[in-house]
């Protein structure tokens, strides 16, 4: 097994918690099972860093603040981290 395919299930583990309601403290499950997934995609693409690497580690930033509970005003990070990543997808 290979870091990707450990971080992926990682990932799961953290989706299947969120999804039986298992949470602690301000943490958000969903976020950080979305972090590790972008982190799987992200360490393939480290090697040539150009505007869409650049969108995903951003994306990757905004899932890591929104783990941690980290809020600013009203926006949801999670749409944002979801947003970049997609862009970085079209891109």
């Amino acid at each position: 097994m290979n870091v990707n395919t450990i971080l992926l299930v990682v990932a799961l583990i953290a989706f299947a918690l969120a999804a039986i309601g298992f949470s602690w403290r301000k943490t958000d499950l969903i976020a950080i099972g979305l972090a590790v997934w972008s982190l799987s995609q992200l360490i393939g693409h480290l090697s040539s860093l150009n505007i869409s690497t650049i969108l995903l580690i951003l994306a990757f930033v905004a899932f890591v603040l929104a783990a941690i509970g980290w809020r600013y005003r009203k926006l949801n990070l999670i749409a944002i981290g979801l947003a970049l990543w997609v862009l970085s997808l079209i891109v």
